[in-house]
């Protein structure tokens, strides 16, 4: 014969289940994609103070994906200087954004 659940067990198995107001408000910058697009002005503006004002108006930041950053450039003279750069550019963003966890930098020329 099967055991039966106390009234108290019962009822709190049926209560709904309550999500707070913050990580509701998490779910919706998520799905919006809004905390992408802070990460990647976050990502700009750090490549932009390590090459300078010079490289950063030619550099468009992609998505950072397993550790490894996508770097578009304007053309390919600029992606040589960037890939002269590089090793400062990753330790550089090390230090200011240490919660991305970049390992790599690739850089491509940005098509249009």
């Amino acid at each position: 014969m099967p055991k039966r659940k106390p009234a108290a067990a019962k009822a709190a198995a049926e209560k709904p289940k309550v999500q707070s107001i913050g990580s509701l408000v998490n779910q919706l910058i998520s799905r919006r994609g809004y905390a992408q697009v802070a990460a990647t002005d976050q990502f700009h503006h750090v490549i932009s103070a390590a090459v300078g004002r010079d490289l950063a108006g030619d550099v468009t930041v992609g998505k950072l994906n397993r550790g490894v950053l996508r770097v578009f450039a304007s053309d390919s003279v600029t992606i040589q200087e960037l890939m002269f750069q590089k090793r400062a550019i990753i330790k550089r963003i090390e230090k200011e954004l240490p919660d991305a966890k970049v390992n790599d930098i690739r850089f491509k020329v940005l098509t249009q």
